[in-house]
């Protein structure tokens, strides 16, 4: 196991307060899906990992952005336990955004322990980041 303990490298000045939304699926004796969500607050450092790209295409436009999240927090990616319950991906709201998880990377054996996650939104038209256009009155 690695001695290097990472977490006291996460400066306090640089978390965030994000909620994940974590998402749970299961099957009924009639074949009927009922989807369960459970919000919980953590802290997270969050940084862009890409420009806020405009996507268009003949049907829509959207835009393309995802952050990237290290945190103590044990995120969620997909996953199916012993009795066939489905744990769908955590959605992360950040910023008047919502995120799905697409990357969990786990360093859990590093000091305390800490997760790495990259998250793309899954809004068609997220909220603009400056609330009105620069130089107006």
């Amino acid at each position: 196991m690695p001695t290097l303990d990472v977490n006291d490298a996460f400066d306090p000045s640089f978390w965030d307060n994000i909620t994940v939304i974590r998402r749970y699926a299961q099957v009924n004796q009639y074949g009927r899906v009922s989807v369960t969500e459970v919000p919980m607050s953590t802290r997270g450092v969050v940084v862009a990992t890409s420009p806020d790209d405009l996507m268009r295409v003949p049907e829509h436009e959207m835009m393309s952005k995802s952050i990237s999240i290290t945190s103590p927090f044990r995120f969620q990616g997909p996953s199916i336990d012993e009795a066939g319950n489905v744990t769908h991906p955590d959605h992360i709201l950040w910023n008047n955004s919502v995120y799905v998880v697409r990357l969990l990377d786990d360093y859990s054996g590093y000091g305390r322990g800490f997760v790495h996650v990259v998250a793309t939104s899954i809004q068609n038209a997220d909220y603009p980041p400056i609330p009105e256009p620069m130089g107006s009155a």
